[in-house]
């Protein structure tokens, strides 16, 4: 964990005050799961929504063959140690 300094405004820090006696947690802990919750989870949902909007998106292309893809996670590290062995 990292240790920052941030200013506030006498609003901002008489809420968080507030905030925190009522909840019986931190301000240090409300400002991180403010900024969890503003910033971090925002980032990871936008990510799984790219990725299920990228699903399926070459499906339907032609000029990929079944084999394109197994071609290229063919694995040829065994192969390779073998050949070294060899000399």
């Amino acid at each position: 964990m990292k240790r920052s300094q941030v200013y506030l405004s006498d609003t901002q820090w008489q809420t968080l005050i507030i905030i925190s006696k009522q909840r019986k947690q931190s301000v240090a802990e409300l400002v991180r799961h403010a900024i969890d919750q503003t910033y971090i989870k925002e980032e990871a949902v936008d990510f799984e929504l790219a990725l299920k909007k990228g699903m399926g998106i070459w499906k339907d292309r032609s000029d990929i063959k079944d084999d394109y893809v197994r071609n290229l996670r063919e694995d040829a590290r065994i192969e390779r140690v073998h050949a070294r062995r060899s000399y």
